[in-house]
This record gives structure tokens, C-alpha cells and sequence, in this order.
């Protein structure tokens, strides 16, 4: 049996990289032949699926971490010497390693190196509470069977601050995305869609959305005041972006969505000419990968692998942190889109969700085979 935990549901339409990957992970599953059983929150309640087993309810991972050691506890003496546990967390491993210490194999995937949450919310009051975690967390993945990571940029990151040799050997999956479904139509922005501006994904604080918001503030500072900038997404932060939407002068050109389904992003990108990033720390980020897909403008701060995909000056612009210096980007955006100049992205095919997803199956195929 091939046992997935995430902090997610994979029967719901939430947008946003996380969600879209354990679907994939899902349909992958489903047509693979091997039996599996997908450990999740529940997000929704419209679906049911006899694969997919519910310990807890939103996106609290507390609520779901303390789901998983229940569950484990029941389950304890149910489980075979050839099944495969991957957690997509490092934290999520340890009920297995407490009450089933002895069978099966175990993965571990990174989407981003663990305490940045952290670190971006306690500042320097961070560090002892994650000297700690790095203590448990280099007893996790010493005794994960395999351990993968989603760009190489992070690979490289842990091996220097968790455990040099085990993320030596680390694998680097990068997570697909549903190209099929982005490539539909996929064409050049019209220059109407030149200064129309999107951000999509989950209102929190490593997303830094308020980043976005100054983006637009400058650019009407400078005079370009008919940019305008659209908001899809939720979260934790809503009510902080909330009262700092109402303090911007620039209010009145801001459209905030809330959560979007996913089947319905083509259409809102197709409504925009240029993408914008803006997060503290990402792995693989999802939507740059769609918007190139649908041939728009990506203008993102340098995280991750956006680097891999983006290629200066013809999809896109990749900047520091500062809204000045995003707000430069988003003009010679705007320009590359008047022109006619919007480049083709390369490499998204070995991305594709099918050819993604048999890499994680066959290394589950691997570890069952020992």
C-alpha cells in the first residue's frame, strides 16, 4: 500500500501549487495500478473518495499533524513491510517513526527548506525554536529510505543548514502542473492587457501580497495610472491585506477575487497581460508555470526555480524584493506586450503532469520493490 499525507484535499478545486499537486498525485495514483490510500484535510464536502481518508478539517497543520498520530495510533498493527509512507512534510513523518517505527519505507518531501514560515513570523525570536526543529528534523530525514526536494536551488540550501549527505543523495522532483489544460488557446496578451496586472495565490504572509500592492502604488506615483491590479486568492492574511487596502491611494484599482477555483484560471489569466510574484520564499511556484504556459508576462522576485523557467527579457523579469525595482520590470513588461514581443517558454513539457507524476511513481514502484 502506498500511503500519501498532505495537508490538503485532493478532491477539492482550491487554486494555488499545493492543492494542484496532490491532485496530480491523485489522478496519478488512480491509474497506476498500485493500491494507495491518500491521508488528508478536508476542504470541501461536496466529493467522496474511498482513497482518500479525512483526519482533520481546514488547513490548520496543527489540527492535521495531531489527525495523523490518531490515525497512526489505529492503524498501528495493520501495516506491511513493503508499504510506502510519503509526507510532505518532515514534521508529519514523526507518528510514523513513534508507532510504527518498524515497517515500511518512508519518503519525504521538501516544498520549501522548513522554519521559513516561522522565521518570517518571530523574526530573530525564531531562532532557538528552530534550533530545535533542525534537531528533530535531521533525526526525520536520517531515517527517511529516500528524501526529495523540488528544485535544486532548496536541495543545495539543506544540505547546508540540515545534513550535508542526506541531501547529497536527495532526488529533485519538481512538481508538474496541468499543461494541458494552460496550453488551450495559449496566445500572445493583446496590448489592451498591457497594464492590466494578476496575482494569484494564498493570502499569507510568505506570499507578501501587501509587495504586490506597493508594485501598483508606484507605478501610479510615476503617472501610469491606468495599471490596475487583480487579487485571487485567501487566507490567513485577509484582514491584514483588508485594512491595507483601505489606508492605499490606489484602492480604487484594485478587483479582489477571494479563492478562485482551479478549472477557472485559464479564463483569468486570459483577462491579464502580466503576472506578478511577489513572495518571500517559494520552491517551484506553480502559477509561473501556468502563465508561461498561457504566454503571459511573468514579473516575479527571485525564488525557487523561477530562474528555470523564466527567461529574462522574452517571458519574463525576475527582480529583488523591492517595489521600485518590480515596478521597472512590470513597465518593460508592459512594453515586451505594445511591441508584440512575448516570447514562447521552453521546458514546461518535462512538466507535464503525466511525465512529472511517473517519476513519483516509479520511485514509489522502487521502494516497494526494496
Amino acid at each position: 500500500m502506498i500511503y500519501v499525507f498532505y495537508n490538503n484535499d485532493p478532491l477539492a478545486q482550491d487554486q494555488g501549487g499545493g492543492a494542484e499537486h496532490i491532485r496530480a498525485l491523485h489522478r496519478a495514483l488512480l491509474v497506476s495500478g498500485l493500491p494507495f490510500r491518500m491521508v488528508a484535510a478536508r476542504l470541501q464536502d461536496e466529493r467522496e473518495d474511498a482513497h482518500v481518508i479525512y483526519v482533520a478539517r481546514g488547513a490548520n497543520f496543527l489540527r492535521f499533524w495531531l489527525g495523523c498520530w490518531w490515525w497512526f495510533w489505529r492503524n498501528r498493527h495493520c501495516f506491511r513491510p513493503d508499504d510506502v509512507f510519503h509526507f510532505h512534510r518532515n514534521y508529519a513523518a514523526w507518528p510514523k517513526y513513534v508507532l510504527a517505527p518498524r515497517t515500511g519505507r518512508v519518503v519525504i518531501t521538501y516544498h520549501t527548506p522548513s522554519g521559513r514560515v516561522l522565521q518570517s513570523r518571530l523574526g530573530p525570536w525564531a531562532r532557538p525554536l528552530r534550533a530545535l526543529m533542525r534537531r528533530l528534523e535531521r533525526l526525520a530525514v536520517r531515517r527517511a529510505d529516500a528524501v526529495v526536494c523540488v528544485c535544486e536551488r532548496d536541495r543545495a540550501a539543506l544540505a547546508r543548514e540540515i545534513d550535508a549527505a542526506v541531501f547529497a543523495r536527495a532526488r529533485v522532483l519538481p512538481p508538474s502542473f496541468d499543461a494541458a489544460l494552460f496550453a488551450r488557446g495559449a496566445t500572445p496578451p493583446p496590448p489592451e492587457l498591457a497594464e492590466r496586472l494578476l496575482f494569484a495565490g494564498r493570502i499569507a504572509r510568505p506570499k507578501n501580497v501587501p509587495l504586490a500592492l506597493a508594485v501598483l502604488e508606484e507605478l501610479h506615483r510615476r503617472g501610469h495610472t491606468g495599471y490596475t491590479l487583480t487579487i485571487a486568492g485567501d487566507g490567513e492574511e485577509a484582514r491584514t491585506l483588508l485594512r491595507r487596502l483601505a489606508r492605499s491611494p490606489v484602492a480604487r484599482a484594485v478587483r479582489w477575487l477571494g479563492r478562485v477555483p482551479h478549472d477557472r484560471m485559464p479564463e483569468l489569466y486570459a483577462a491579464h497581460g502580466v503576472v506578478l510574484l511577489t513572495s518571500q520564499f517559494e520552491a517551484s511556484p506553480t502559477v509561473v508555470k501556468e502563465a508561461l504556459a498561457m504566454r503571459r508576462v511573468v514579473v516575479s522576485t527571485d525564488v525557487g526555480d523561477v530562474r528555470l523557467h523564466i527567461q529574462e527579457g522574452v517571458t519574463g523579469f525576475v527582480r529583488p524584493a523591492e517595489a521600485c525595482a518590480l515596478a521597472d520590470a512590470v513597465e518593460a513588461a508592459s512594453r515586451l506586450i505594445r511591441t508584440g514581443r512575448v516570447g514562447h517558454a521552453h521546458g514546461l513539457e518535462r512538466l507535464e503532469e503525466r511525465q512529472a507524476m511517473a517519476r513519483v511513481v516509479a520511485l514509489y514502484r522502487e521502494l516497494r520493490a526494496g
